[in-house]
């Protein structure tokens, strides 16, 4: 497997990625703690909805090497 340098593009989506992930999973545990059918757990779903097409974007990002910056 050859190593590539890594650019400031890959590292920042690799951040995004991170970061959305570590979103996910606590939105995941507080699932746990909300009642079905509640204002919050509406929320929940339109925040969780919002990150995992966060998360989509940026593994695509990542895939396709695409550098904006």
């Amino acid at each position: 497997m050859s190593h590539r340098p890594s650019s400031l593009s890959h590292q920042l989506w690799l951040s995004i990625f991170a970061v959305s992930v570590a979103m996910l999973l606590l939105l995941g545990w507080s699932f746990i703690y909300l009642e079905p059918g509640t204002p919050s757990y509406v929320i929940g779903q339109v925040s969780a909805a919002i990150v995992i097409v966060t998360t989509l974007g940026t593994l695509i990002a990542l895939s396709s090497d695409w550098a904006p910056f």
